[in-house]
């Protein structure tokens, strides 16, 4: 347990996974890599003891009670990761086709502000991803909750502005994007150096 001026801490990991045929490959490598995260705690978590995909955040039964899992992967990479709050966490990979498209998705966007932000900004398809994974952290962190909103796009990035609202992290390069959202003003990441994770602020989310 953290004690009460101790600021909790998130640990992140990346991996890569082999291509191939096998979908359920990269849930099993963001397994492996939670129980690794697992291990530098001192607790034994092994990987046949974590709930499967699609039941919801990953949960284990020798996790104690105040450690928070959470995994997102997407075509090749995984990402991992534990953390003594709940968080919510979304990678993003730039694909050809949403680019072709964007018009079409950025309509979908609930918020007027947000969707001017991204056609207004230098590269539009990056402040696409950036956000969409937004919108996924924060979904994903708001089930955590009892009462989770319906969609995805019942989130609301206005949320990330208000003082008592949730607070973002978020990296990005050419190819990837990841978000993610926790309701911890002071947390602490730990994180490998290819993942250089940025707070948001009001004037940064777009």
């Amino acid at each position: 347990m953290l004690s009460p001026r101790e600021a909790p801490t998130l640990h992140l990991v990346i991996a890569r996974v082999s291509p191939g045929r096998d979908r359920d490959a990269p849930s099993r490598r963001g397994r492996e890599l939670l129980s690794r995260l697992a291990r530098r705690r001192g607790l034994d978590c092994p990987v046949h003891g974590w709930s499967p995909r699609g039941s919801g955040p990953p949960c284990h039964p020798a996790l104690p009670t105040g450690l928070h899992a959470a995994l997102s992967h997407r075509d090749d990479r995984v990402v991992a990761g534990l953390a003594d709050c709940p968080v919510g966490l979304d990678l993003e990979h730039a694909r050809t086709r949403h680019a072709r498209r964007l018009a079409a998705l950025v309509a979908r966007l609930p918020e007027p502000e947000v969707r001017r932000a991204i056609l207004a900004a230098e590269d539009p398809p990056a402040a696409f991803y950036r956000a969409w994974t937004l919108h996924e952290a924060l979904f994903k962190l708001a089930s955590l909750a009892e009462r989770p909103p319906a969609a995805v796009l019942a989130t609301r990035l206005e949320t990330l502005t208000a003082e008592q609202g949730p607070r973002a992290w978020q990296w990005q390069d050419d190819d990837w994007t990841l978000s993610l959202c926790t309701h911890a003003t002071d947390l602490r990441i730990v994180a490998p150096a290819a993942l250089s994770l940025t707070p948001l602020t009001a004037a940064s989310l777009i």
